[in-house]
């Protein structure tokens, strides 16, 4: 097997609505960049073995909020910024673990951390968008020339 447009977009649709219960609605990546530019979180999960990558997910920060409401059934004021942070980490930690058998030979999935545009350069292999309420998220998954 191997990563496709279609297999990360079925991965991470999977796991908002069975992790979470939300369901996305897909979007052109493009229609989503500029929404993006100004309110996001960026987490990053770096990929390493015979393939060196990196799986990167934006999201607005409202987006991330319902996220974090719907992970630990609270609602905004009962959240904090590390409920916040923890679920958006853990949701690309989970995409990037369900990537893993995608890629050629063996691969090994780091912790997540927060990234800034800066810090995802590489070469796109896959990239899908996806909205919640009008709310953007787009998963992208690059190869790089080292462990991401």
């Amino acid at each position: 097997m191997s990563l496709t447009e279609d297999r990360l977009r079925r991965i991470v649709a999977s796991i908002w609505s069975t992790q979470l219960g939300l369901d996305l609605q897909d979007c052109d990546v493009q229609v989503l960049e500029e929404r993006l530019a100004e309110d996001s979180a960026v987490c990053g999960v770096n990929l390493s073995g015979e393939f060196n990558g990196l799986l990167v997910q934006r999201c607005s920060t409202a987006l991330s909020m319902v996220a974090a409401a719907a992970a630990f059934a609270a609602s905004g004021p009962d959240l904090g910024a590390t409920d916040v942070r923890d679920t958006v980490s853990e949701i690309a930690h989970m995409t990037a673990g369900n990537i893993k058998s995608l890629l050629p030979g063996t691969a090994a999935a780091s912790l997540p951390q927060p990234l800034d545009d800066t810090a995802t350069a590489g070469e796109t292999v896959a990239e899908v968008g996806f909205t919640l309420d009008g709310e953007p998220l787009i998963v992208t998954v690059l190869r790089t020339s080292s462990g991401g």
